[in-house]
């Protein structure tokens, strides 16, 4: 639960959008992926250098829900002895 938590909500303050390997991490994670969704409009072309887009956004939740299902079949599995 603590693990959950940090990712979702804690680590994504960790990366700044300013080098182009901490944006990629950041944009890898779902809330940011959210964020990028919920905009209405496209960011301001000076505002950020790095800012995700939308289909990479869309990947980013298929990416997350592949793994979760991944990791829950994995685990029931090796519980079920």
């Amino acid at each position: 639960m603590v693990t959950s938590v940090f990712v979702l909500l804690m680590l994504p303050t960790m990366f700044p959008e300013s080098n182009r390997w901490s944006a990629d991490v950041k944009h890898a994670l779902v809330s940011a992926a959210w964020k990028r969704l919920v905009e209405p409009w496209e960011p301001d072309p000076g505002s950020q250098r790095y800012t995700a887009t939308v289909p990479g956004s869309w990947i980013v939740y298929a990416l997350w829900l592949l793994i979760t299902i991944g990791l829950a079949v994995f685990a029931v599995r090796r519980r079920d002895v």
